[in-house]
């Protein structure tokens, strides 16, 4: 009995010493400088273990990405440590220069920082540090590798790009606002017979010119200077009378909308085009660039069958109220027809674009049949038509159309 008892004591007291061996050990691991560091950094952010003052000086934070979060604005991303109290976040205008702290941020967790006020594109340059009281003394981690970012516009998306409703070879295409943004440069490639061009700023236009998308703040501001008292007069506008005084601003912006930009003559055959936008800002006589959107394909979205019922219709209400004696010829004959010698074109509209939206074809449209609808009244002319709808294509000769041209579009005429 007396025997196992002392084997008991002596076993419990082994116990001991090795228990009060372990933080021993610990710590000597932590503070040996011949440890790696990657099993500093593995001891010294275990959760459970916490915070040692030469393994905090020891650690390092990973600075992972310095990058423009918008013109004005640099977005910082590093790894956080587990169980710190917070970061410091120090900035200099050269990266062997002098580093002033530009925040303190609270939080282990806490892993991005967005720096404001900053010029647009100029470099700027970052280290972050970790910081902890232990025992009652706020001990910093190493700095992070140093990393360098600018401010630049940022990233537009292009929402649209279509033809217009009023001419075959007009193009308009249209994005995202970008805040801070001067101004945008608009860049197109096509693709034909299998083979894609390289992205240019300048189109070859029908007419053998090499041209540039024209913006709406390119527009607006040659206007400015072209009518100084601020009134644009002597032009003819859509909603406007003839002889209207009408204010630079909403002239521009009915011309060209604001984030979009046009050309005439951008030949529309079996070419696919693709649009590339981005913004710029002008900082001391130099454009600071931001990315390129991602590229839009133009493609073809007019519903034709969608088209004539609207516009017949309309030319129905419009007869009724305006002129009842003209009857329209409720014949569902629109397009594709080959026309015969019964039929005679008194009517003839201009031509739209292949890529023209629906909404402006058949706005555009409503104008031209309503001017037939009262030259008929006027004149004493034709009681009674139809309308006539043709997707005309190079080398065309059927019907009563013929193309010799090499574009692809629509016409419209009223036919009696």
């Amino acid at each position: 009995m007396k025997i196992r008892r002392i084997f008991l004591m002596t076993a419990l007291a082994a116990a001991l010493i090795i228990t009060s061996v372990v933080p021993v050990l610990a710590e000597t691991a932590v503070n040996d400088p011949n440890a790696a560091e990657e099993d500093v950094l593995l001891s010294s952010q275990a959760p459970d273990a916490g915070w040692t003052t030469s393994g905090l000086k020891a650690a390092k934070v990973n600075l992972t990405s310095v990058k423009s979060y918008r013109y004005d604005k640099i977005k910082l991303t590093w790894e956080p440590l587990s169980g710190v109290d917070g970061y410091q976040i120090y900035r200099a205008t050269s990266k062997s220069g002098t580093y002033s702290k530009v925040n303190s941020i609270t939080g282990a967790s806490k892993s991005t920082y967005i720096n404001g006020s900053r010029t647009c594109g100029k470099t700027y340059y970052y280290k972050v540090r970790a910081y902890k009281k232990i025992g009652g003394k706020t001990v910093y981690s190493k700095y992070s590798s140093v990393m360098s970012g600018k401010a630049v516009p940022s990233k537009t998306t292009v929402v649209g790009a279509w033809g217009s409703a009023g001419t075959i070879l007009g193009t308009t295409v249209e994005w995202k606002g970008i805040a801070g943004a001067t101004d945008y440069e608009v860049q197109t490639r096509y693709t034909l017979n299998g083979k894609t061009t390289s992205w240019n700023s300048k189109v070859k236009t029908r007419d053998d010119e090499w041209l540039p998308f024209k913006t709406h703040n390119q527009f607006l501001n040659e206007t400015k200077k072209k009518y100084p008292s601020g009134y644009v007069t002597g032009v003819v506008l859509a909603g406007y009378p003839e002889d209207a005084k009408i204010p630079v601003k909403e002239y521009a912006e009915k011309r060209i909308k604001s984030n979009s930009a046009s050309l005439s003559g951008l030949p529309q055959d079996d070419r696919v085009y693709e649009f590339r936008v981005r913004a710029y800002r002008t900082v001391n006589g130099k454009k600071v660039y931001g990315a390129w959107s991602e590229p839009y394909t133009m493609v073809e979205t007019l519903d034709v069958d969608a088209a004539y019922k609207e516009l017949k219709q309309y030319a129905i209400d419009y007869a009724a109220k305006n002129y009842p004696e003209w009857k329209y010829d409720d014949r569902e004959i629109y397009h594709g027809i080959d026309a015969d010698a019964s039929y005679y074109n008194d009517g003839v509209f201009g031509g739209s674009s292949r890529y023209a939206r629906q909404e402006d074809f058949v706005e555009n449209y409503k104008d031209d049949i309503a001017r037939y609808i009262r030259r008929m009244k006027n004149s004493g002319g034709q009681q009674e038509g139809f309308i006539y709808i043709k997707k005309s294509r190079p080398g065309d000769t059927e019907g009563i159309h013929e193309n010799y041209s090499d574009e692809t579009y629509y016409v419209v005429w009223m036919l009696l």
